[in-house]
């Protein structure tokens, strides 16, 4: 990368290329993804479509537009919290994400329960696992890791529309943590949330956390334009219609129109799920990323399944011995993952409680 261009970007703050270039700059953008609340109401979700608007989550839902993804990676670079302000530099310009730019870009407003991935107590009445069964198709199915694949379809675009736009992440979107839970759960029983303090918490995560990577491109983008950041000859490119949700997404999650009714492929009895108007109207020809997990993926592939009459009992039991021990190393960094990042988040909530405390005692420094 071009010594004179990152001198560019990091114009005041030249000491943080050198941690761009290795903790940020190597970390793939997240693509955005769009719904529109016309699209779910032509689909006759609307439900969700009330849902969304009573969390004033409209405007952010519906952000496109142009993007800066070099931009944006150095955005990440010099982010930094304080003061319950997000703050940033890009290209000498200094940037405070007050509560003004919230509400003007992404329609958002600084109010309610404050909720992130460790943090729920906010919310006394929310049990995950309760909840989760509350959501799911068949009830006599036994639940596990909290599976996508089991939900009723209306709970299932929640949960894409939870891990892709409001909380995103890069991959294992089939299975839901309490975090995206809670947020679900809010958003169905109309618990007004301060979504500026979970989408915050979000982007710090994104710099601290190898395994989460930079997402809010867009929103992102549009923070830039109000300080009249120098964009010309930067990288630009623009949000189309594969990133917005449609209904091929449905089908590549498993859900079938037949008439006017929703039905899940594969389930027995009658799994008629919501309305759906024939007529497709609304944004369409979108396309969902390739790690998109289906209902149908509840099973456990079994590479054994087509081995033909060719393979030895012994081979059979060395393939058998190689999937478990992948399965058990999957297991393995799914647990200690979750494990680093919950301790990560019970620091920051120690290290928030002890500056509070801290301001409280000595006003005359907040």
């Amino acid at each position: 990368m071009n010594q004179g261009r990152l001198e560019i970007w990091f114009e005041g703050h030249e000491d943080r290329i050198q941690t761009f270039l290795i903790e940020i700059n190597r970390k793939q953008i997240i693509l955005p993804k769009v719904i529109r609340m016309s699209w779910l109401r032509a689909k006759n979700f609307c439900n969700l479509e009330q849902h969304l608007k009573a969390q004033k989550l409209k405007t952010f839902l519906e952000l496109s537009g142009k993007v800066y993804p070099n931009l944006v990676k150095v955005f990440y670079a010099n982010l930094k919290f304080s003061n319950g302000v997000l703050k940033s530099s890009v290209k000498g310009v200094e940037m405070e994400i007050t509560r003004q730019p919230w509400k003007d870009v992404a329609g958002l407003r600084q109010r309610g329960v404050q909720i992130r991935k460790g943090e729920t107590s906010a919310v006394d009445e929310f049990n995950k696992v309760q909840y989760y069964y509350q959501c799911v198709r068949n009830l006599g199915e036994q639940a596990r890791n909290f599976h996508v694949g089991r939900l009723r379809v209306e709970e299932r675009l929640l949960a894409m529309v939870v891990t892709k736009i409001i909380m995103p992440r890069g991959s294992n979107h089939a299975t839901l943590n309490e975090g995206d839970l809670v947020v679900m759960y809010c958003i169905q029983n109309g618990v007004m949330v301060d979504w500026t303090y979970t989408i915050r918490d979000h982007m710090m995560k994104a710099k601290r956390l190898t395994d989460f990577k930079p997402s809010y491109v867009v929103l992102i983008s549009k923070f830039i334009e109000p300080f009249s950041v120098d964009v010309e000859g930067e990288l630009e490119e623009s949000t189309g219609l594969l990133n917005h949700v449609s209904t091929l997404n449905m089908h590549k999650m498993g859900f079938t129109k037949v008439g006017n009714t929703w039905l899940v492929e594969g389930d027995q009895g009658a799994n008629i799920e919501v309305g759906a108007n024939d007529h497709e109207a609304g944004t369409s020809g979108g396309n969902q990323e390739e790690d998109e997990p289906q209902p149908m993926a509840i099973e456990l592939y079994n590479p054994l399944e087509n081995i033909g009459p060719t393979y030895s009992q012994f081979d059979k039991m060395v393939l058998n011995q190689l999937q478990d021990l992948n399965m058990a190393q999957n297991a393995h960094h799914i647990y200690y993952t979750t494990r680093f990042q919950d301790l990560d988040d019970q620091f920051h909530n120690v290290r928030d409680l002890l500056s509070n405390v801290y301001n409280r005692d000595n006003p005359r420094n907040e």
